[in-house]
């Protein structure tokens, strides 16, 4: 039996490492608040979006480096418990540098919390290799978007109070820094406790890839499948939401004149929508297809923006249901790319897949930097009109990505789901 008899265990340890992961990405959304922190240290849209070019550099950089040492190693778990090691210190310490900083707005400052930010943006690159190569191993194929699943509703049920108490924490705007301090330290503690989950992994010596691959050589991919291309123009449209996440919260404060205090609301209002479509997500794609799910949120992600534009006019507050709609879409878009790579990755070549996807979609990393530039020039709702057609003709490719899993394998239409 080999591997297959630690199913059912690895199955609660990726679920115990996501749950925590999931706590800790709640007091840190990147999309709000990480974004207002710079924004309020820096007076910047363009540094905000900036950061969040950051996190997707730092998630693709590291990769080519370590897929040979990956694919190589007999086991991947170590990869898997430095990364979350590095990247839970990193929390631990940007906390310290906000508590005890004299100016957290000084250029030295700024520089240490960037510099923080990157090493643990590029722990988390590092860990993606190893991450999908010890899931492809240790989880049922059967079984892997219902892990997502619950990982999402069981992490989101315990994210809804940290989703609060992020929202008690940051209302006491007079303590800044050091609200957002204590956010920080807590993000570090549930990293810590999602090692736990890594850390009980039984993973199996598995086959080596004896012969070293060359950096171009990974790239051989493109020229044998060419779904595989297709699949990446689907990850860097809709990946263009990136564009405007870090806009929201902005254009709720200074557009809207909401209070800072809602960024804990817009929290818990994301958080609510990942509780909501988490287990739809991960049981349409493992009774149906990945393809599908793709399909489905890019028709919403397309939406979205164009809810950040109407909802206001209607009433200031419906403007939290745009956060219950990257909720809904944000991970599921996740959950989608990674189980559909799945789906066409031999598992020998799972980590080439990965880094292989990820440096074609490199682009994309400038998304939020574009978002921020252009506000400055373009009213925010022509950006996000603007970033919705871009969502619409996505959708449009990934309903002709290939998939063994349906009957209709080269195309997928309205009409067609309905069938």
């Amino acid at each position: 039996m080999g591997q297959e008899k630690y199913y059912r265990h690895n199955f609660f340890a990726f679920v115990w490492h996501g749950i925590f992961l999931y706590v800790a990405n709640a007091f840190t959304q990147i999309t709000t608040v990480q974004t207002s922190l710079i924004f309020i240290l820096t007076g910047s849209s363009l540094l905000s979006g900036l950061l969040l070019s950051a996190h997707r550099l730092g998630s693709v950089v590291p990769q080519l480096f370590f897929v040979n040492w990956v694919q190589r190693s007999a086991v991947k778990k170590p990869f898997l418990i430095a990364a979350v090691l590095i990247r839970g210190t990193a929390m631990l310490v940007m906390a310290a540098v906000l508590f005890f900083s004299a100016d957290p707005r000084s250029p030295l400052s700024l520089t240490i919390i960037f510099l923080i930010l990157l090493t643990f943006f590029l722990a988390g690159g590092m860990g993606d290799i190893s991450y999908f190569a010890v899931f492809s191993k240790t989880i049922d194929p059967k079984k892997r978007g219902r892990n997502f699943g619950y990982r999402y509703f069981l992490g989101g049920l315990l994210g809804l109070g940290a989703g609060y108490l992020t929202k008690q924490i940051l209302s006491h705007q007079q303590e800044f820094p050091a609200n957002y301090a204590l956010l920080y330290l807590l993000a570090g503690a549930a990293l810590y406790v999602a090692w736990a989950g890594f850390a009980s992994l039984k993973e199996l010596p598995g086959a080596v890839k004896e012969e070293k691959t060359s950096w171009l050589g990974h790239f051989r991919l493109l020229k044998d499948n060419p779904n595989f291309i297709k699949f990446i123009w689907v990850e860097i449209l809709l990946s263009s939401t990136g564009i405007v996440l870090p806009l929201y919260v902005i254009y709720a404060k200074s557009q809207l004149n909401l209070p800072l205090s809602l960024v804990g609301v817009f929290v818990t209002a994301q958080i609510a929508g990942d509780i909501i479509s988490g287990p739809f997500w991960g049981r349409l794609g493992d009774k149906r297809n990945y393809r599908l799910v793709l399909f489905l949120i890019g028709l919403l992600s397309a939406t979205t923006p164009l809810l950040a534009i109407l909802l206001p006019r209607v009433h200031p507050n419906l403007y939290i249901l745009v956060f219950l709609m990257i909720g809904v879409t944000y991970k599921g878009l996740s959950l989608g790319i990674s189980n559909y790579l799945l789906e066409i990755a031999p598992k020998s070549e799972v980590p080439s897949y990965v880094a292989v996807k990820n440096i074609m979609q490199l682009p994309s990393i400038l998304y939020p930097l574009i978002g921020g530039f252009a506000v400055g020039y373009i009213p925010y709702e022509w950006v996000f009109a603007f970033v919705a057609v871009i969502l619409f003709v996505g959708t449009g490719v990934a309903a002709r990505l290939y998939c063994g899993k349906s009957k209709f394998k080269d195309r997928l239409s309205l009409w067609q789901i309905m069938d």
